[in-house]
């Protein structure tokens, strides 16, 4: 009979569990591991036990020889796995993953016991199989790689001299965030794991690791496992942006580190190669030049500076710059309700729009080759107006006027745009076609716009 451990099969088993409950996120869902293996345990409180034997919490500990949990064999391949639930939550959880390590690995047919216990057993075989299912149990909850990329995301590598593991670098991740933070914190709260297993683990990982090295053991079926733990803001519970010294929601500078339900995060929107959200935030529409600085469908800003620094381009939802706290330029803005506006009728299933035009144009000119107000095909290639109606063929923005130092006004330089656009790109303005009535207010196919409003009220103001 083998008495030393063997540390290879249980990280194996391990693996499989994983794979086999279909867990896509940590910490480990032990409910979705009890129902892929229904048929060969359950999982019992000391209370339920009490209540079917009658007996005492201490004469059940006395039954199972633990005051923790216990995995019991009721039959041939048939088990029950009991635990204390008076103990804290995260030691209930590596208890049961412990007994379940027990049942995996076949402890208690090996042993011929219907449940493994100190007085019942030869001393060297108990510690051998209580190791076995230890390391199973941290290779469940807590798998040797997964910890190991939680660690090297938050700068945290092995010193050789001691072999703890320490912050030795900055990251992506931890670029400007301040806070203090530790192996055995980050593993805790990640994995939602006691102390003490935290502790272990760490301990215990580069032990694991070189297993996996010299035993050639396949993790890449669990590689897609996720971290549900991210770092939030105290204050607002918006989770922080990578790099961030700031809470874009609040401007609170303290974050902690922890899986929270209630905590939220702000849309995944990125930006195109030319630092322009893409698509608007608004209304959905990806079609920018290179060189826009608005939405041409709604009039939107394709950036959200910092009042304080134009260089600090935030998330469009932000409301204070992720680099220095400040007020971003959308905070308390029209830009701002209605992105919000937009985020509930994204969230309604609400959001699909065609932006397509029947406008017929020369690419090259921008110029229409037919009057879309009379329907005119007759255009002069050197004409700038149609010559039945008068619309102008190009789609200029219409631009405010501008006072000098002296109270003197100007008119702002026009710009030229697509037939379809209702704002200007360059300067955010209303387009002629869009003031004409020739092209339908985007807000309208959201119900944003009541009927009959052609897009006179729209407000001109810039908030920055």
């Amino acid at each position: 009979m083998q008495l030393s451990p063997d540390y290879r099969q249980p990280i194996i088993e391990a693996l499989i569990v994983l794979e086999d409950s279909s867990i896509t996120r940590f910490p480990v869902d032990l409910h979705a591991i009890q129902h892929q293996y229904r048929n060969l345990f359950d999982i019992c409180s000391y209370a339920s036990l009490m209540k079917d034997r009658g007996d005492t919490r201490e004469e059940c500990i006395q039954a199972l020889g633990s005051e923790d949990g216990a995995a019991v064999m009721y039959g041939y391949g048939r088990y029950v796995i009991y635990y204390n639930e008076k103990m804290s939550r995260r030691r209930k959880r590596f208890t049961i993953a412990h007994e379940i390590g027990h049942v995996i690995l076949g402890h208690l047919l090996e042993s011929g016991v219907p449940v493994l216990s100190r007085e019942g057993m030869e001393q060297r075989l108990y510690q051998r199989q209580e190791h076995e299912a230890s390391c199973f149990a941290r290779n469940l909850l807590c798998p040797a790689y997964h910890a190991q990329r939680l660690l090297d995301a938050h700068g945290i590598s092995r010193v050789a001299d001691d072999g703890s593991w320490v912050v030795a670098r900055r990251t992506a991740l931890t670029e400007n965030l301040g806070m203090r933070y530790s192996a055995e914190s980050l593993i805790e709260k990640a994995f939602d794991i006691s102390s003490a297993a935290a502790k272990t683990r760490v301990g215990l990982l580069q032990t694991d690791i070189d297993m996996y090295s010299v035993h050639h053991l396949d993790w890449e079926s669990t590689k897609h496992i996720g971290q549900s733990a991210a770092w939030y803001c105290t204050r607002c519970n918006l989770e922080r942006f990578p790099g961030a010294s700031h809470c874009s929601e609040c401007g609170s500078k303290r974050f902690s580190f922890r899986v929270d339900a209630s905590g939220f995060a702000y849309r995944d929107l990125g930006v195109n190669a030319n630092m322009q959200f893409s698509p608007c935030p608004v209304c959905g529409s990806g079609s920018h030049s290179a060189d826009a600085g608005y939405c041409r469908i709604c009039g939107t800003p394709l950036t959200n500076p910092c009042t304080d620094d134009p260089a600090h381009l935030n998330h469009p939802e932000a409301k204070h710059c992720y680099a220095c706290g400040k007020r971003t330029a959308f905070n308390g803005s029209d830009h701002h309700m209605r992105i919000k506006q937009s985020l509930k009728n994204h969230a309604e299933g609400d959001f699909s729009m065609i932006y397509e035009s029947e406008i017929a144009y020369d690419p090259k000119t921008n110029k229409i080759t037919r009057c879309p107000r009379c329907d005119n095909e007759q255009i002069n290639s050197q004409a700038a107006y149609c010559r039945i109606c008068g619309l102008p063929l190009i789609n200029t923005c219409i631009p405010n006027q501008w006072e000098d130092d002296f109270g003197n006004f100007h008119d702002s330089q026009s710009h030229e745009n697509l037939p379809d656009s209702r704002f200007c790109e360059q300067c955010g303005q209303p387009t002629v076609y869009f003031k004409h009535g020739l092209l339908k207010p985007y807000g309208r196919i959201l119900g944003m716009v009541e009927e009959g409003n052609d897009g006179e009220d729209y407000d001109p103001a810039i908030p920055f």
